[in-house]
């Protein structure tokens, strides 16, 4: 840290890489995170760089996101958090006009349900205006949600149509698909998360006993040879390969005290919306499915 100025007269313990310094009066600053003009008493020094101001507001969204981190939830809880801290980084006006932006920007974005545009649209903002030196892990947790939103829309909520009238108790107790099951047999509780579905996924491709047992699977099962895409939905190295890559790879560790950085934001996106992105490869699997009467 350089030199703390002469007319500091109080500095506070630092919450990870941020310190609040009081001065005598009060002292004008541009903030490098929003990089509006301040004037206040209470500063707040970044990494050790006087150079790197912030104000009380973007101070108070960094802390925030600072404290999820270092919690003791699980990964799942954490991401939860981080995605609820979202809103907060961007008005409504703000969202809207990113939407736009993306739509005619990416005219297969427009065929994304409302939930994963909102995600993708505020992750984009929040990503334009961001400082590089400062910690990725919102707008990365947005691309995450986006996913997983896109996901449950696409193949969950179908699943669940689809099983309504079944009993599901058998599949609600196994570890490996309980999260799913449970949604689909009440589709009033929380939606399952990527690591959920993830292993769902992965013991749909992987356990042949399981295939003849469970009510779950056999009808997902079932109900994908009517994809286009089914032959990637089904594929360790398809759909579930790329949900374990988003979800070890981004997810996990933006729930972690770990920084991620402006490339580990771009390797996420990638993944997620680039030419041969996750989102537009689960559109184009799911495209035509025929129309079935609930099992």
């Amino acid at each position: 840290m350089k030199t703390v100025p002469s007319n500091v007269i109080k500095d506070y313990p630092s919450r990870g890489p941020l310190q609040q310094f009081r001065f005598a009066t009060a002292m004008a600053f541009h903030c490098f995170r929003c990089g509006q003009p301040k004037k206040s008493k209470l500063h707040t020094i970044y990494d050790g760089d006087w150079s790197r101001r912030l104000c009380n507001a973007c101070y108070g969204n960094l802390l925030s996101l600072y404290c999820i981190k270092a919690g003791t939830g699980t990964d799942d809880e954490k991401a939860e958090e981080l995605t609820s801290l979202l809103p907060t980084l961007v008005s409504i006006d703000e969202r809207r006009q990113a939407e736009r932006r993306l739509l005619m920007a990416e005219t297969r974005a427009e065929h994304l349900s409302t939930e994963t545009l909102r995600f993708l649209a505020t992750a984009e903002h929040v990503a334009a205006r961001h400082p590089s030196e400062l910690e990725w892990s919102p707008a990365i947790i947005g691309l995450c949600k986006a996913v997983e939103s896109e996901v449950v829309n696409r193949l969950i909520q179908p699943l669940a149509q689809q099983t309504a009238s079944l009993d599901l108790t058998a599949d609600m107790e196994d570890k490996d698909i309980g999260r799913v099951a449970a949604f689909c047999a009440d589709q009033n509780r929380k939606s399952p998360e990527l690591g959920a579905i993830a292993h769902f996924l992965q013991t749909v491709t992987h356990s042949q006993r399981r295939r003849g047992t469970s009510e779950l699977i056999g009808v997902f099962l079932r109900i994908s040879t009517d994809y286009k895409g089914s032959q990637w939905l089904l594929d360790p190295c398809g759909l579930h390969q790329s949900i374990t890559k988003i979800t070890t790879g981004f997810r996990n560790k933006a729930a972690h005290i770990d920084e991620l950085s402006e490339v580990d934001y771009h390797q996420c996106r990638e993944l997620v919306m680039g030419s041969d992105g996750i989102l537009w490869k689960l559109n184009d699997s799911v495209a035509g499915l025929r129309q079935r009467r609930a099992i």
